[in-house]
């Protein structure tokens, strides 16, 4: 539950871990389409550096017959926004500074091709919650599934940072909790080699506008003063 930065208490000592973990999310079912899908694309730049581009207007539109757009894989990051920011971070034991919440990672995995349109649920726990010292880290996962069938899409686990929530440990041991191995995730390296080939991109200002659009209401990525902060 979000509480500003001027509440008696320090923001440190709100955290109540035994309650957060024990929160249980209600299932929220909902629709998307191919608008949703092609705002998203339109977010991420496609079509951006070049309207006619062939293999980016299949994204937005229905090139030669093709009986659905594409859907780009990333795409089921915005299924897990549709629940909402305020939806799962306000839960019972968990007192932050909402100006001070960063997005640290977004962990996807996909287990079915993403349909362009359907009834969907997402099935939402807390996967982790770790103790930073000066911050917390939480860990929101989303299962989301096709309605009726039940078949599991995909999932997105969210780890969200938040700064000067940390300290709530009880013990010399800094408090850390995970539902998933440890090493799930690879290390990558990343060779000294020249590149085999080289992209440049712009990011236009008005893409963080859009994004609100596709479920991503968070003020930083609209209001300047906010990010400013």
């Amino acid at each position: 539950m979000a509480r500003s930065a001027s509440a008696t208490a320090p923001l440190s000592c709100a955290i109540d871990p035994a309650m957060v973990l024990s929160h249980k999310f209600p299932e929220v079912a909902y629709e998307y389409d191919e608008r949703d899908v092609a705002l998203y694309a339109l977010v991420v730049g496609a079509c951006n550096a070049d309207a006619a581009d062939e293999k980016e207007l299949q994204l937005v539109y229905h090139r030669d017959g093709q009986s659905s757009i594409k859907v780009l894989p990333t795409f089921i990051s915005a299924l897990n926004a549709k629940t909402g920011d305020r939806f799962y971070m306000d839960v019972p034991g968990l007192h932050y500074d909402p100006t001070l919440l960063l997005h640290g990672q977004q962990y996807i995995e996909i287990y079915k091709p993403i349909p362009s349109r359907a009834n969907v649920a997402n099935k939402i726990k807390i996967a982790g919650l770790h103790d930073r010292g000066k911050a917390a880290i939480l860990e929101v996962e989303t299962l989301t599934c096709l309605e009726g069938s039940g078949e599991v899409l995909c999932m997105n686990r969210s780890t969200i940072y938040l700064r000067g929530a940390g300290g709530f440990s009880n013990s010399s041991q800094p408090f850390s909790y995970a539902t998933y191995p440890s090493n799930e995730v690879s290390n990558v390296t990343f060779s000294d080699s020249t590149p085999f080939a080289v992209y440049e991109d712009r990011i236009q200002k008005s893409q963080a506008l859009l994004c609100g659009l596709s479920g991503y209401f968070h003020p930083l990525h609209s209001d300047p003063t906010f990010a400013q902060a």
